[in-house]
């Protein structure tokens, strides 16, 4: 059974789950979910991926986020720097519990800017080594344009429609990068809706999702890659249709030293690691993720 944990982060508390190994623990890896009211598990995934590492000696935690299950507050006011400071306090608590192990962080999609942003604030020797799992290198308004070029794909459009739409959603971004207001958010979608309908598929941000959003734009991961000093395994799916595989694999290249980044592009997998219209995650992507922990804790 897992312990339950308890974290406090600026005045919240947060509710989540410490596993343990039947053995002594060789490490521990604290999971940060992607975006939306994620909980512990982050639906289904997390259990498929803490399963494994709990059998190579490995301890694992994670955590509600802000007003999800048992954690106080909302998710809707943390942007990824609220998030990373979130799971650092999530860290503290759960290494309490295993004094004496290398402690990592995990986070997929959008929670791989956040551990990327913990990784920037934490201590010294606080964080040993950062896991990002089809977590955008690039910022919010690049992987959003992506997915929405992915979307367009699968759409029978003339290429005129199709240049109308691309333009539309340009402007949609380029408001939430520019910090605009909810009311101008609103007038463009007034004026240009059925433009948008692939983006916002009926459901127009309200004023607190569209600050969240703005918050989510302004973020910047190329500074705190740069600064990286710990080890990072950055595991991508080749075909992955919401976070820009490509560019992210470049973008890393470029910010982060060689000698700390291990990358890794599984062929035919999607945003969650498996081929279309599987469960099963695609070959190698466990795999990989407990060599690497396995590595970076001896």
């Amino acid at each position: 059974m897992p312990l339950p944990l308890v974290a406090r982060s600026g005045g919240v508390a947060l509710a989540g789950s410490l596993w343990v190994p039947a053995g002594d623990p060789l490490a521990l890896l604290v999971m940060h979910p992607g975006s939306g009211p994620a909980d512990r598990d982050n639906g289904d995934l997390f259990p498929r991926i803490r399963t494994p590492l709990l059998r190579a000696g490995i301890a694992v935690a994670s955590f509600d986020k802000r007003g999800v299950g048992g954690s106080e507050g909302s998710w809707l006011e943390a942007g990824i720097e609220r998030q990373a400071a979130d799971l650092l306090a999530g860290l503290g608590s759960a290494a309490a519990h295993v004094p004496g192990v290398p402690c990592g962080t995990f986070g997929h999609s959008e929670g791989g800017w956040v551990v990327v942003d913990a990784a920037d604030r934490a201590a010294l020797g606080e964080i040993a080594f950062v896991i990002t799992s089809a977590g955008p290198a690039v910022r919010a308004g690049v992987a959003e344009r992506f997915a929405s070029t992915r979307t367009l794909d699968r759409i029978a459009r003339s290429d005129a429609d199709r240049a109308r739409a691309e333009a539309a959603v340009d402007a949609f971004f380029a408001l939430a990068e520019a910090g605009a207001t909810h009311a101008q958010m609103l007038a463009l979608v007034d004026e240009r809706g059925d433009e948008l309908a692939h983006l916002l598929e009926g459901d127009v941000p309200d004023e607190r999702l569209w600050s969240l959003f703005v918050q989510l734009a302004a973020f910047d991961p190329l500074p705190r890659m740069r600064s990286l000093r710990v080890p990072m395994l950055a595991i991508f799916g080749a075909d992955d249709a919401l976070t820009p595989t490509a560019a992210s694999v470049e973008a890393l290249r470029a910010a982060v030293d060689p000698a700390l980044l291990q990358l890794a592009v599984l062929p035919g997998a999607g945003h969650r690691m498996a081929h279309a219209g599987e469960h099963d995650f695609a070959a190698g992507y466990l795999e990989t993720i407990i060599a690497f922990v396995l590595t970076h804790s001896r």
